[in-house]
């Protein structure tokens, strides 16, 4: 099970201790980025000659951190997260404090002659800070841990939110609880929901997957919600994993451009600016029928093929008789079997009749092919693709590609085959990619990125 953090300081401030050497010549202190320093260091500054009764500070960072060093003298430093406050007093130049962005800060009471020393993470920039207490108490974005009483408002923020699809309904999350342990988010702002995350936690490595059991998960987002509220949400969801869980890095799967329903790559600039690093980049072949390549001849000639043999095409529902054909085609070329098992795809098309599709080639004796498509918003996703040895030599599958793309799903913007790498995509199935790319399809990547904690 998840693990409270011990931090007794808010908003993710913590005490830094750095290392000290001392001989008859004095001492000498020092501090390393991201050994000591917790994010490169883009500016360093000084404080000096505070008169009394002085405060320097009295705002919060958007986006800058900062840890603060008294090389000489002492002062108090006030950190308030706009639920918690605590003072340190500061009076070691061996031992400096960090300042997350999001937290109001205010040093006081300094001692006469004191000197301290900020190393941030971020150049100046006057628009980046809050000076005013109760505008930044406005700005607050409040991380909250999904409980399943919540699951209206999950379900309804999901249905309206920029770049969710039902893959994010909790009756789909939820068909696999067992396999996972929750470690989804909800981000607000005030009243108003901004972003939810769905996330699972991993305990033996101190990660938070966003999420292990679909295929992408990044955060999902409000129409309304701002690049620099993105920004905010971003921060506040990585510093509630730090200090709740205890979460030493953050795997985010990020939700493709095609599958959004507004512009959505808010995240995406969030990422860059946490200094995240693309960990793997799998390749999905996508037709976009706005603006569609033709088929290659070689699969011409297998829908001809098809066409001369008599199969047909149409939707079905006998999910079992698809799914012995799947599990022989998987069990004999790949050695594994479905994702899913029978009756747990049997559950989730049962609640999701309208995304959750069937189609097939067949002749009148038995099914030849098949396709299973999830219907995502934008998107119709080949899910699972099979076909027997019998629907092979009569082009079974090829003829049932052409009538899901030029009949059924002509008029939805994007035709997804699905992804044709492994390993994190350092391998490419180039056989598989040349079956997907003959129909028109072309390169949609799915990234993952990694978020050092």
């Amino acid at each position: 099970m998840i693990q409270d953090c011990d931090n007794s300081l808010p908003g993710g401030c913590r005490l830094i201790p750095l290392a000290e050497r001392c001989d008859e010549r004095g001492c000498l202190s020092f501090a390393e980025v991201r050994h000591d320093i917790p994010f490169e260091v883009e500016r360093v500054f000084w404080i000096y000659d505070v008169s009394e009764g002085q405060e320097r500070g009295a705002h919060s960072h958007n986006e800058c951190a900062e840890v603060v060093v008294p090389v000489c003298g002492s002062f108090d430093m006030m950190v308030d997260d706009g639920r918690t406050q605590a003072v340190v007093h500061m009076d070691s130049p061996h031992v400096g404090i960090l300042i997350p962005p999001g937290v109001w800060c205010c040093l006081r009471n300094f001692s006469e002659g004191t000197v301290c020393v900020v190393m941030a993470s971020h150049p100046y920039n006057a628009a980046g800070y809050t000076h005013d207490y109760e505008e930044y108490k406005c700005q607050i974005v409040d991380v909250r841990r999904y409980e399943p009483s919540m699951y209206d408002v999950w379900n309804d923020f999901v249905a309206q939110s920029k770049n969710g699809t039902f893959l994010f309904d909790r009756r789909y999350m939820d068909y696999h609880a067992d396999r996972f342990e929750d470690c989804s988010l909800m981000c607000y702002k005030g009243d108003v929901l901004l972003a939810v995350l769905p996330a699972n936690w991993v305990e033996e490595t101190r990660t938070v997957v966003s999420h292990g059991g679909l295929t992408y998960g990044g955060l999902l987002l409000s129409e309304k919600i701002t690049t620099v509220e993105a920004m905010q949400v971003m921060s506040g969801v990585m510093e509630w994993m730090r200090k709740e869980v205890g979460a030493c890095c953050w795997l985010y799967k990020c939700v493709p451009h095609i599958y959004h329903r507004l512009p959505s790559e808010e995240d995406l600039y969030a990422l860059f600016r946490q200094n995240a690093v693309l960990k793997a980049r799998a390749v999905s072949s996508v037709i976009d029928n706005r603006c569609r390549i033709p088929m290659r001849e070689v699969r011409r000639r297998g829908v001809g093929k098809a066409c001369k043999h008599g199969v047909n095409f149409h939707e079905a529902h006998d999910l079992a008789a698809f799914w012995k054909v799947l599990e022989t085609v998987l069990e004999e070329r790949h050695g594994c079997v479905p994702v899913h098992s029978l009756d747990e795809m049997k559950q989730l098309k049962s609640a999701f009749p309208e995304q959750i599709r069937l189609y097939v080639a067949a002749d009148d004796e038995e099914v030849l092919a098949g396709v299973v498509v999830y219907e995502a918003g934008p998107v119709a996703h080949a899910q699972y693709i099979a076909a027997s040895d019998k629907g092979r030599a009569v082009g079974a599958l090829d003829g049932l590609f052409a009538y899901l793309i030029e009949e059924v799903y002509a008029t939805k913007p994007y035709f997804d085959f699905g992804i044709s790498t492994e390993q994190g995509g350092s391998y490419l199935n180039e056989g598989l990619l040349f079956q997907k790319e003959g129909f028109g399809a072309r390169a949609v990547v799915y990234d993952w990125y990694q978020v050092d904690l």
